[in-house]
């Protein structure tokens, strides 16, 4: 394995030392040196004992490869010190901020990449490489060190973010995206008195928006690649621009550095923007309990929908659970946001609803021990609770809701509405709470839910309920039909959502139902 590493950084060191002789060389400065690139991400790929190996080709061939173009042996030594204390100056620093794997997309990571292995190694290798081309061809010594500083900073960035991100899952749209990319650098870079070198960048950053580094980064070497090669063959703006050349190539690295990085940026961004999506609707439904299909004389299914896809963690809760005295307890309840706070602030709740319900004599007095809770919990004022608990043996159900909507009952003789049991939300008349009772037919529906479901902007809240009355009814009587489901993706509406919505689907079955 070691050999076939060290033979593949010497075949891609090579081939970017050729390149920065033969087309990126101007006046006798390395515009954009890749090879910088290949070693820097040699070393935080492999463990340190491979180390001492790969510098040490790098050193080897870069002292013959110099040699070879007509360089004196001393200068060579100095390039050969330059490109490995570089590298090595990068990684040692890179690997103390990020110990483990590297991943790009975490910023944290990135930003370490970018401080040591883009400006600080760079930096190192500049001092020394700079020196050495002042003394060797008598050139002012900033001119010298500024254009071998941006050329190998901006081949570490693409070069290394190129192979860092690399992922053979995402090689077909990465060089889709290069092919596209070096068409698109080639019509900005070509014309040398028509600004349309901008033209890569709206590419760039779209590329940014909407796919992974593993495409963002190789779109982003082959625009610097192709910037340079066009710039080196007397294309483009910088061919054109008046001045030193250190300053033209300096800047020209400059403008492709700030554009990859913009990509990288945004690519990072959505990233973290995904994955806090995806490990918020985890912790939703982690925080909402797995109901079985069949308990003591119900059946039960629940569902949850966000309001939109920009968040997926809410204050919306449902809970079922066995109550003393072979009653089954459920609740839906609703505390106010779409945060982190709701959350916490909800599972708070369904977890003092739980102990109470162990030892309170009915769901009223389930609500009023809730009214003192809510009174320490952050955030749980002001929310809405459904609560009641239904004894299989007797087909009584006993219900209490605090500003809830009134649970919908689906019996033959068509859709109720449970208005009873009502009072006001949580800590608003802390005080006894009413409760009602209803004796249930076998197999009928009872479904508890959250205001998202039937509330919607410029309607009233009783249309709201007649159309949820109606589509209930319509695919309760469907057999086959998930009603749950149905009610979530299918009922119909005059506007969007303006808030999360749950359900809570009881079926009652016969008092001697399997347990």
């Amino acid at each position: 394995m070691r050999f076939r590493v060290l033979a593949i950084v010497a075949v891609a060191y090579t081939v970017g030392a050729q390149l920065a002789f033969v087309v990126f060389d101007a006046d006798s400065i390395v515009v954009l040196f890749l090879p910088a690139g290949v070693t820097l991400s040699a070393l935080l790929l492999r463990p340190r004992r491979d180390w001492p190996w790969i510098l040490l080709t790098v050193a080897v061939l870069e002292v013959l490869i110099d040699v070879g173009h007509g360089l004196a042996p001393l200068s060579a030594l100095g390039f050969a010190a330059a490109n490995t204390a570089e590298p090595l100056t990068g990684a040692l620093l890179v690997r103390r901020a990020v110990p483990g794997p590297i991943d790009l997309a975490q910023r944290r990571h990135l930003l370490a990449f970018l401080a040591f292995g883009v400006v600080a190694g760079p930096a190192v290798g500049a001092l020394i490489g700079g020196t050495t081309i002042a003394l060797d061809a008598d050139r002012g010594w900033f001119s010298s060190f500024l254009p071998f500083w941006a050329g190998d900073a901006t081949g570490a960035l693409t070069v290394a973010g190129t192979v860092l991100t690399w992922r053979r899952s995402a090689l077909p749209r990465a060089a889709t995206a290069v092919l596209v990319t070096v068409a698109v650098t080639t019509v900005g870079f070509w014309p040398q008195h028509l600004p349309l070198f901008y033209l890569p960048i709206p590419l760039l950053f779209w590329l940014g928006f909407t796919q992974p580094l593993a495409v963002t980064m190789p779109a982003g070497l082959a625009m610097t690649v192709a910037a340079n090669t066009l710039t080196g063959a007397g294309r483009g703006p910088w061919a054109a621009l008046d001045g030193p050349i250190e300053l033209k190539t300096a800047t020209l690295q400059l403008f492709l550095a700030v554009a990859v990085l913009g990509a990288c940026f945004l690519t990072v961004g959505v990233t973290e923007r995904d994955r806090a999506v995806g490990a918020a609707h985890q912790l939703q439904q982690a925080l909402l309990p797995a109901v079985g299909p069949q308990l003591p004389g119900i059946r039960v299914s629940a569902g949850y929908r966000p309001a939109d896809l920009t968040h997926h963690v809410g204050g919306d809760w449902y809970d079922v659970f066995a109550a003393p005295d072979g009653r089954i307890g459920f609740a839906v309840g609703d505390v106010v946001g779409h945060n982190l706070a709701a959350a916490a602030a909800m599972a708070r709740l369904q977890s003092a609803l739980r102990v109470l319900a162990q030892t309170a004599a009915g769901p009223a007095e389930v609500l009023a021990g809730l009214d003192r809770a809510s009174a320490v919990i952050d955030g749980a004022h002001m929310c809405t609770v459904a609560y009641a608990d239904y004894h299989p043996p007797t087909r009584r159900l006993r219900y209490a809701c605090a500003g809830h909507p009134p649970p919908l009952l689906l019996t033959p003789q068509g859709p109720e509405f449970l208005w009873e049991g009502r009072s006001m939300p949580l800590a608003i008349e802390p005080g006894p709470r009413p409760c009602a009772e209803h004796e249930i037919p076998t197999g009928a529906h009872l479904i508890l839910y959250t205001d998202g479901l039937v509330e919607r902007r410029g309607e009233s809240l009783h249309a709201g309920l007649n159309r949820l009355a109606g589509t209930a009814t319509t695919a309760a009587g469907q057999p086959g039909t998930d009603l749950t489901r149905s009610l979530l993706n299918r009922i119909p509406h005059g506007g969007p959502a303006i808030d999360d919505a749950v359900i809570l689907h009881l079926i009652f079955e016969g008092a001697s139902a399997p347990h």
